[in-house]
């Protein structure tokens, strides 16, 4: 249903730059799309797509480096400086708006709150909703407490999922100035994203798009944040996964990324996904993240080959039974042997992710984790990223161990990156060190 009053108000989703900016905006299009169920005028305004599109070769360069604070910095400098007529004219169309709901991450929030200020000053009748994954990390950075000018520029704030609290939100049903995982209870009737407004082909991976299964983690590793951005696990009806598939195919889409914490989450689930792929379309391109589960069966792994997966990424963090132990990790690096070993069985194409300097890792772990990699050589494909250890607000891990306070963490990282390159491992060199602030 609408909002209660008579008036209905005009809602814009915004994301400001710099953000990953391959494929459309996939939280914003979830929520476009449950608003405007509601009967709520509802457009999602992707500054980030139109300014990364307005940027020279060098720029674009930057823009894809994660953790580039000093882009971040000067981002809207740059863009006032060398794309004024655009840079104004997106202002105009946000003051034109009732409520406006900003997408909040590390990177673009500096950016994010200087715009939120410029309408509040132009316009102090504008409602501003801020959230996302920095506001997340900012409600428990602070100890559930959220201040400063935060606090001071948003009408509402959002922790977790933003569908509930923003209609809530809207239609003047939720008095409180901050919602805490105020979540769905099930995903079975939350339509896809569409993008409505929004032309796919203007972003760099147009035959592209991104989709989401489930929402939440079944795992609790102590060092990561993703935990932290759902209070539970849901999974989307397969049904409706396949239509949404349906819609993007066509539409010349050729390849899905599934942005789910972990694909295996729910093995029946995704063996009934693996089915519906292969009964419609015989196959389709996908890629995932997933976790080492050795409950997996074969059966189940050949049928994620067989459905079209080219690729899953497979966080391992460490080859050292202490250190994954420490992590939380839920398996053994045997247990990780053993599992991809049945992942190049199917034929399936995977790479890696590496922890350097976890806190409590010892020299000896340090030895035992590179040892195994350099040992397993011939069944890990790739190694997709390594990063020193990053302390994570509202996570478990300890904040000491965070690379910026210890100095060997860099040294030893850098030492394990020359060793893969000198056994002549296949790696996506962007993503070596990517976690590192530039």
């Amino acid at each position: 249903m609408p909002p209660s009053n008579d008036i209905t108000p005009i809602i814009s989703l915004v994301i400001i730059p710099p953000f990953w900016p391959k494929m459309p905006p996939m939280g914003l299009g979830f929520l476009q799309s449950f608003l405007l169920d509601q009967g709520i005028n509802t457009k999602i305004v992707d500054l980030n797509n139109l300014f990364y599109n307005l940027a020279n070769e060098a720029l674009k360069k930057e823009w894809l480096k994660s953790c580039n604070v000093s882009l971040e910095q000067k981002i809207l400098s740059f863009i006032r400086d060398n794309h004024p007529k655009e840079y104004q004219q997106a202002i105009e169309e946000l003051l034109s708006s009732d409520i406006v709901g900003f997408s909040c991450f590390k990177s673009n929030f500096a950016a994010t709150l200087e715009i939120a200020g410029i309408l509040k000053k132009r316009n102090n009748k504008i409602r501003i909703i801020f959230g996302g994954p920095e506001i997340t990390r900012q409600f428990f950075k602070g100890g559930k407490n959220i201040e400063g000018d935060i606090a001071r520029l948003a009408d509402f704030l959002v922790v977790g999922e933003g569908e509930k609290p923003a209609y809530d939100f809207i239609n003047s049903s939720n008095k409180n100035r901050i919602a805490e995982f105020d979540e769905l209870k099930n995903l079975g009737s939350l339509s896809f994203p569409r993008y409505a407004g929004l032309n796919p082909r203007l972003y760099p991976q147009k035959s592209a798009m991104p989709l989401q299964f489930s929402r939440g983690c079944i795992r609790k590793c102590n060092f990561c944040s993703e935990k932290l951005l759902y209070s539970g696990f849901r999974a989307r009806p397969v049904d409706s996964v396949i239509e949404e598939i349906k819609y993007h195919k066509g539409n010349c889409v050729e390849y899905f990324v599934f942005f789910d914490s972990l694909i295996n989450a729910d093995l029946v689930r995704l063996e009934k996904l693996c089915d519906k792929i292969i009964d419609n379309f015989g196959s389709i391109n996908w890629e995932a993240q997933l976790v080492v589960r050795n409950d997996m069966s074969q059966e189940l792994i050949d049928k994620i080959k067989k459905s079209g997966c080219y690729n899953l990424f497979v966080g391992l963090e460490s080859g050292s039974d202490n250190t994954l132990r420490k992590m939380n990790k839920g398996f053994s690096a045997k247990e990780a042997e053993v599992f991809f070993g049945k992942l190049n069985k199917a034929g399936i194409s995977f790479g890696i992710s590496l922890i350097i300097g976890y806190p409590g890792e010892s020299e000896e772990d340090f030895k035992e984790s590179l040892d195994f990699i350099i040992r397993n050589k011939n069944i890990i494909p790739k190694i997709e990223q390594i990063n020193p250890f990053v302390y994570y607000d509202g996570t478990n891990a300890d904040r000491g161990g965070d690379y910026r306070a210890r100095g060997d963490s860099l040294r030893k990282t850098e030492y394990f990156i020359r060793e893969i390159k000198r056994h002549n491992f296949k790696y996506t060199n962007a993503f070596l060190g990517n976690l590192i602030e530039k």
